[in-house]
């Protein structure tokens, strides 16, 4: 059971609200909410916020690759390398019959090259078996937990799969949406949003004040930096403790459809979204649909795909692996305004780090 189960519920969709917003809200004073959210808090209910920059806003696209890897030994080696990389934003651990990694790097689009040429060479030396990069069309839909689908008096999640499934036989067939024109924003970024970038998607909660001293600015700078930042680059989602609350598996699916079949899918979700933390991308080929759901409705979800797919694969995610990367405020040259993902940082530099720090390549 969740304390305070309408303060949670609001957090969800409103993760950066204040005491003030929040007791407006839930009708109740100021100090009342502040208590209620410190021990949300104190007892590891709530975790915090995130901060996630969107890729597309800065001039940057999201490349996902799929690793084999049989021998833990160089899947670890792989993780330390993925933790040099600067431009590494995800990495997991794949567990079941399929093993290795789960990477994401965003880059600007026309280096992504130097991306499948580090892979191209990690298999040359052995260190991968065989890789997979996903074919992206940068075409997303992100959902995240929708609680008044909880039934918080015993706990359990009252969402019912099946008939969302069957709205998928009405849905359109065609791709719905015109492509929107996406804004990039990075020639507007000062060297002072770059270091905001930083500290906000490293999950660091720091006074106004404490941030202008920090960054040599004025407090009034620092607020309508952070404006700007919220209103065209940032995304904040409320960090919480899932297996207080209800265990959850993190998986992947990687579907191959036909176009009908994978627009009728895309249309569905948007549509009739589900109530909770995933991220689906349409590919060339098909779907790529990571999740964070209920035990129970991993197989539901998998029987549906299945349905509909040609093809279909299933990866198992090591929760506890997971690793979610900062902005590194170095990537980008403020100056001559480009980002420095040049052969140099994407591809040669990983490499020579990669054998000083194994000798027996």
């Amino acid at each position: 059971m969740i304390p305070y189960y309408n303060l949670f519920q609001y957090l969800q969709k409103n993760p950066n609200a204040n005491y003030s917003q929040m007791a407006k809200e839930l009708k109740i004073t100021d100090k009342t909410a502040k208590a209620h959210y410190q021990y949300l808090v104190k007892n590891g209910y709530i975790i915090g916020v995130r901060a996630k920059y969107k890729p597309e806003s800065i001039g940057l696209e999201t490349n996902s690759y799929i690793l084999s890897i049989s021998d833990l030994k160089r899947v670890k080696i792989i993780e330390k390398l993925a933790d040099f990389h600067y431009f590494t934003t995800f990495r997991n651990r794949i567990l079941g019959s399929a093993q290795g990694l789960f990477l994401q790097f965003d880059v600007p689009a026309t280096t992504s090259k130097y991306l499948d040429a580090l892979f191209l060479k990690l298999q040359e030396y052995n260190i991968i078996e065989q890789f997979e990069k996903i074919l992206s069309l940068q075409i997303k839909v992100i959902t995240k937990p929708e609680f008044q689908f909880f039934d918080n008096k015993i706990g359990k999640w009252t969402w019912e799969i099946d008939s969302w499934e069957k709205k998928y036989q009405t849905s359109s067939t065609i791709f719905s949406e015109e492509p929107q024109k996406k804004r990039n924003f990075m020639k507007q970024l000062r060297e002072l949003d770059l270091k905001l970038l930083y500290k906000l998607t490293s999950g660091t909660k720091v006074p106004h004040v404490k941030l202008a001293k920090e960054l040599d600015a004025t407090s009034v700078q620092i607020t309508r930096r952070i404006n700007f930042l919220n209103e065209n680059i940032l995304n904040y989602r409320l960090l919480y403790t899932r297996s207080k609350i209800q265990p959850v598996d993190l998986v992947l699916f990687r579907g191959k459809c036909s176009e009908v079949k994978k627009n009728k899918l895309y249309n569905l979700i948007t549509k009739h979204s589900i109530p909770f933390d995933t991220g689906f991308e349409l590919l060339d080929d098909g779907f790529m649909w990571r999740m964070n759901v209920p035990p129970s409705y991993v197989s539901q979800f998998g029987e549906f795909l299945w349905s509909i797919c040609v093809n279909l694969q299933f990866f198992h995610f090591d929760h506890s692996k997971s690793m979610l990367y900062y902005f590194y405020d170095g990537n980008y040259d403020t100056e001559k305004k480009v980002w420095k993902a040049t052969k140099a940082e994407l591809y040669e530099l990983p490499l020579e780090w990669l054998k000083e720090n194994q000798k027996w390549i």
